[in-house]
């Protein structure tokens, strides 16, 4: 793949870095797709395009909660600069040959075919493990001396595979490897203190109100109302508040906005009722369908008292 360089200030629309230039590559069919209107954090940016670089190390763990945009921080990145990226979901009942590879029929004859992180290692790609830290310490510990640039040994062909310089490797994850305490993210593994050793940590929050604003905003078309914008993003934060004062099971992401954002667009809750049923609050029933319903009745009926409160401020 033929390499470039690119305006980082006009490639990810941050003003600030105007005039700084960054390596790139002319792209292939494995470059994820682009989210136009994706708001970059500077922040996060910057610790990305370093750990791009490949000046501090190829792998690197982005932390965070729930659909605070983790795994599309990567994947855009990625798309911005021509990266290739394979992004592989990963459970505890993943296998090392999901990963790396397995004996199988190829070209009319048994060889090894290779897995996402072979793949990776060899063509010289960003390989995202989505939730990593759901991955068992078992399946981990194959990837331990790959994380610091050590070449990928293939037992079952007796292959070394030097890494490709362009080889970079992500985990995301709602904790950081080291189990989780809070009972919500009960899938997840205490991962090898040695496998930890080897990543970049990066922590991916919410964005802060402001830039929540600026997703939904340039998410939407101008006929979408600022002032429901502001009510749901005010909401999304009483919702996190609540949730770290052990008031609700689960606070509302920004992939969360996001959805009910869409359901409001559609217009579904603000036909007028046909019949002799009750009209509802339009706001509520969007949030209800894309986000209360999925919780507890008390939870539900708290959460509609938060969004009056909200309204009413």
């Amino acid at each position: 793949m033929n390499a470039k360089t690119v305006d980082i200030g006009t490639v990810f629309e941050i003003p600030e870095l105007t005039g700084k230039m960054f390596a790139a590559k002319e792209g292939g069919e494995s470059v994820p797709s682009k989210i136009e209107g994706y708001i970059f954090r500077i922040d996060l940016l910057r610790k990305a395009l370093l750990w791009m670089s490949g000046r501090v190390g190829r792998s690197i763990y982005l932390a965070g909660p729930a659909g605070s945009g983790k795994t599309s921080l990567g994947e855009q990145v990625a798309a911005r600069l021509g990266w290739e990226c394979i992004t592989l979901s990963c459970n505890a009942r993943t296998e090392r040959a999901d990963i790396v590879g397995y004996m199988g029929l190829k070209n009319g004859g048994t060889s090894f075919v290779d897995g996402p992180l072979t793949t990776a290692v060899r063509e010289g790609r960003m390989i995202i493990f989505d939730e990593g830290d759901a991955l068992p310490p078992s399946i981990t510990i194959v990837l331990n001396r790959v994380l610091e640039g050590a070449p990928l040994y293939i037992p079952e062909t007796g292959e070394t595979i030097q890494p490709h310089p362009d080889f970079r490797i992500a985990f995301t994850g709602n904790t950081r490897g080291r189990g989780d305490d809070t009972g919500s993210f009960r899938a997840r593994q205490v991962q090898d203190a040695a496998i930890l050793d080897r990543f970049l940590f990066v922590e991916v929050d919410y964005p802060t109100p402001e830039e929540e604003k600026a997703i939904l905003t340039k998410k939407f078309d101008e006929s979408f109302p600022e002032t429901i914008v502001d009510l749901l993003v005010r909401f999304g934060n009483e919702t996190r508040a609540a949730h770290q004062a052990g008031e609700l099971s689960a606070p509302l992401s920004t992939r969360g906005l996001v959805r009910i954002g869409e359901i409001i667009a559609t217009g579904l809750f603000s036909q007028q009722p046909t019949d002799n049923a009750v009209k509802s609050d339009p706001l509520w029933a969007a949030i209800a369908f894309g986000f209360a319903d999925g919780l507890g009745k008390e939870e539900a009926e708290g959460l509609k008292k938060v969004l009056d409160a909200v309204k009413a401020a």
